[in-house]
């Protein structure tokens, strides 16, 4: 605009649109706040799941609290169920740990509270151990502030009310007592926010601050005032909960949670730029001197006893391992302070591979929207039965050489079921052993499908119920199944069916949801992966090469490998290599770790590269098979953000 033009601007008309674009900028920031109080809404409901289910088995004397801020319960999935309740115990358990180095009272002061009633919970159980000042949006904190009136049991809990001075109100106390203050407050409102906190917190108390997710929603530029502020005061401890990508944005689980609160216009701020562990690290350790993160999983491993874990495996069934798992590893808890002590055990990093190579791979046109189901191939079609879409199906696909997906007709045919097995049998017979129905009910029923006329039979019992096992062909007409601990071998001979148990020579372990695969060249076969124990879980990591001699076995274990540490993988012997795809384990597969090979002549662990235009598409290698060279099915329900399936991809 040259001079003679601003010259004819009317000053009127400048200032009207100066006033429309503040009201704008207002009009924005309010929506998004409201959109993030809205996240709290969600939380709180899966929360009160939690206290509704858990509390009578894991803490049974506990007085449930989120009843007052959630009157009608609504039940969560159990994957969703566990996924909260390990974040809740992860805060509760390291603000104890805090608190024990302690003698005299500590301070905790939870930055954007919500309706979490963590205060009252913990008050009752110890009631001079803690003061707590709960901050949060003004307008939140009003509604927390009648519904906590509205509850004699929280105001018997926090103590006669004190009078709220006049300097209070104005740093936003609406609610004092001697144990429990409750501010409203604005983090991004740096200068209010730091004047709050040196108004309010008198000093020489050892102070816990928790943010649990409430900095992701904020802008680095933002969050990262709120964190430099509270490094200045001494006895120091901030306890961070917030979303992490350790493997980057396109793995399947990250995309979800990205568009989840995306579309919830409430966009995570901080996982792009604090995406990993590392970075988090980096982060604070610029305001901190000691800073210790775990993710969820290593917080269920460290900070929940194995008695506890007994307890929560007998709350609800549960049979999603591998979806919690990497639930847990995008998320972690950050310890930061400027005392002497630390809360967590150090983890050690996985050593690295040894070579990365690139994988071939393309996807199918079919797209088989199924999680666990069972698959194996004959000379001229690949079949897949059964799994988990919406629902548990019964159905049988065709997948033929043209690459159609073909039902087929049968009428009588096994029930619905997942975690099932599926092997050749050779002259078109295929062997259905096992899987279950519901969690906790595993089926024992064996059944053999005929490719020629379309027709199944029951052939008998394999004995006890049988999921998440492993079966594999070694030779015509002869199928192993490796379940409960126990090898058996089932023998087709001149149409007839026998069940045998197998002798095995030397020391494995009973294992769920291993790898087990046979080379018909050297007649050796590998078992890798899978869970020793299902409480826990702990993972199994080493590979075991067997030999078998009729209705005996002689077991050796080969190597031991923190890569072998995985729930749920597949594999496959080609070229004197033991390929291992997917599943999840100790530490989150990422481009160039979800598919290995091992050298079974040089000992060489390589990672295959998953190229990027296949790793963009987000594949999910949980839930999958493997039949041939080609991956079928897989899926994963990420913790509440939705479901995603696998394309389905042929390797070569």
């Amino acid at each position: 605009m040259s001079t003679s033009e601003m010259k004819n601007v009317d000053p009127k008309v400048v200032a009207a649109q100066n006033r429309r674009k503040i009201e704008k900028d207002k009009r924005r920031k309010n929506y998004h706040d409201s959109q993030v109080q809205g996240t709290n809404n969600s939380s709180i409901v899966s929360k009160r799941s939690v206290e509704m289910i858990y509390n009578p088995v894991t803490e049974p004397k506990v007085k449930d609290w989120f009843r007052f801020f959630v009157p009608k319960g609504k039940r969560r999935s159990p994957a969703i169920n566990r996924g909260y309740w390990v974040r809740m115990e992860s805060i509760k358990q390291a603000v104890h740990r805090i608190q024990n180095q302690y003698r005299d009272t500590v301070r905790v002061v939870n930055l954007g509270c919500g309706f979490d009633p963590f205060p009252f919970k913990t008050l009752a159980e110890s009631e001079n151990a803690f003061e707590f000042f709960d901050f949060d949006y003004p307008e939140l904190v009003a509604k927390k502030l009648s519904m906590i009136k509205k509850a004699p049991e929280i105001m018997e809990v926090i103590g006669k009310e004190n009078a709220i001075e006049e300097t209070e109100q104005k740093l936003g106390v609406v609610m004092s007592t001697d144990s429990y203050k409750l501010v409203g407050c604005d983090l991004k409102d740096t200068e209010l926010y730091e004047k709050q906190l040196e108004c309010l917190l008198h000093s020489g108390v050892p102070t816990i601050f928790i943010a649990e997710v409430s900095l992701a929603y904020m802008k680095p530029e933002h969050a990262n005032p709120v964190v430099q502020i509270l490094s200045r005061l001494p006895n120091s401890h901030v306890l961070v909960l917030e979303q992490i990508m350790p493997s980057g944005d396109s793995h399947f689980f990250a995309q979800k949670m990205l568009y989840h609160f995306s579309h919830l216009r409430s966009p995570l701020q901080c996982v792009e730029t604090y995406s990993t562990k590392e970075k988090q690290q980096a982060r604070f350790g610029k305001y901190f001197p000691r800073v210790e993160i775990i993710d969820l999983f290593e917080s269920w491993g460290q900070l929940v006893s194995s008695e506890m874990k007994e307890l929560v495996a007998s709350v609800e069934d549960f049979d999603e391992w591998e979806e919690f798992i990497v639930f847990c590893q995008h998320y972690v808890v950050i310890h930061a302070t400027n005392s002497s002590s630390n809360i967590f055990t150090q983890e050690t990093t996985p050593p690295g591979l040894d070579k990365v190579q690139p994988l071939s791979i393309s996807p199918l046109i079919v797209d088989v929207r199924l999680k666990f189901p069972a698959c194996a191939n004959t000379s001229s079609a690949t079949f897949i039965h059964g799994g988990m879409s919406q629902t548990r199906s019964d159905d049988l696909f065709i997948l033929g050489q043209d690459k159609l997906l073909i039902p087929s007709k049968a009428t009588k045919k096994p029930s619905a079921r997942m975690c099932h097995t599926l092997s050749s049998l050779g002259n078109g017979n295929l062997l259905l052993v096992g899987g279950r129905a519901r969690p906790g009910v595993a089926l024992s029923d064996v059944w053999v499908y005929n490719e020629g006329t379309d027709n199944w039979e029951i052939i008998g019992e394999v004995g006890e119920g049988m999921s998440r096992h492993s079966a594999v062909t070694v030779g015509d007409g002869r199928v192993l199944v490796f379940g409960n601990g126990k090898f058996k071998l089932i023998v087709c001979k001149d149409n007839k069916y026998s069940f045998h148990d197998v002798l095995a020579h030397g020391s494995i372990p009973s294992l769920q949801s291993c790898a087990m695969t046979f080379d018909h060249e050297t007649k050796i076969g590998y078992i890798v992966g899978g869970m020793l124990e299902a409480t826990g879980p702990t993972i199994n990591d080493v590979l075991y090469l067997f030999y078998l001699h009729d209705t005996e076995m002689s077991v050796t274990n080969v190597k031991k490998s923190a890569h072998f540490a995985r729930v749920g993988c597949l594999a496959k012997v080609k070229d004197d290599e033991l390929y291992i795809l997917g599943g999840a384990g100790n530490a989150l597969q990422d481009q160039c770790s979800t598919v290995l090979a091992y050298d079974l002549k040089t000992d060489v662990l390589s990672g295959r590269r998953i190229p990027d235009d296949v790793w963009e598409t987000h594949p999910v290698f949980i839930g999958s098979q493997l039949t041939g060279d080609l991956v079928i099915g897989g899926g994963a329900v990420c913790y509440s953000f939705g479901s995603c399936f696998n394309k389905g991809y042929s390797i070569s």
